[in-house]
């Protein structure tokens, strides 16, 4: 290289500097196969989750005799639901439906929902769920209550993307109902049936629920909150 009397400095070798930037740009003519992560962003469309009340209704003030306990401490900043994101991000940011993940979890359909096919999941939040695992099944995350738990638990994850559209769209063409298969198998699809109200009726074979609000969309299905366990025998 010369130097010019302006103080720049003058390549002469074009040919090292066209491949130096080879590796970057795909010098003399090339395409690179490589995506920018500066030109990709996460999705801005978002919904918060619902509160954790299970953590809040925790609070108790503190007697005379006993150390400060402000509720401040019972506060839970909102977790967000992403429309980008799979199932298993958006549980797993939720401590209202922390009981729900270890289910899911340990039932074994995790994996499922952290994968591209598309599914519904009918969450339960931690006050029905821990109410029926302390008074209805007390075995329910020992190892003896494993196979009960994957009827349980499969019952409450619907095959396919049934958003609130598609719901009212299928069941308005097939008499005010449609029935969906589940991860529980053979014998125990489910029955979505909207109502007058807005909201969809869960009927199952032992008994119904209701879900609360219009959902969650995921990049791979819905996610719902139900109001109540939806039983299971």
């Amino acid at each position: 290289m010369r130097r010019l009397r302006c103080g720049q400095v003058l390549p002469v070798k074009l040919g090292l500097a066209c491949m130096a930037l080879s590796a970057l740009a795909g010098c003399g003519g090339g395409t690179s196969n490589r995506q920018d992560p500066l030109s990709v962003r996460g999705s801005s469309y978002a919904a918060p989750l619902p509160e954790a009340k299970s953590i809040q209704e925790a609070y108790k003030p503190a007697s005379s005799d006993e150390p400060p306990n402000p509720q401040v401490k019972y506060h839970v900043p909102p977790a967000f639901s992403f429309e980008d994101r799979p199932l298993s991000d958006n549980l797993s940011g939720s401590i209202e439906m922390a009981d729900f993940e270890a289910a899911v979890i340990r039932a074994g359909y995790w994996p499922l929902l952290e994968g591209e096919k598309n599914y519904t999941v009918l969450a339960v939040p931690n006050g029905p769920f821990e109410a029926f695992k302390h008074e209805v099944k007390p075995d329910l995350m020992r190892p003896t209550g494993r196979s009960y738990l994957r009827g349980f638990i499969g019952q409450m994850i619907l095959v396919g993307h049934w958003d609130m559209p598609t719901i009212q769209r299928k069941a308005a063409k097939k008499g005010g109902s449609v029935q969906v298969p589940t991860l529980a198998g053979p014998g125990h699809d489910v029955i979505l049936k909207p109502t007058v109200f807005g909201s969809v009726e869960v009927i199952g074979k032992d008994g119904t629920v209701t879900l609360t609000g219009g959902g969650y969309p995921q990049a791979n299905g819905v996610l719902y909150m139900a109001d109540s366990i939806l039983p299971y025998q």
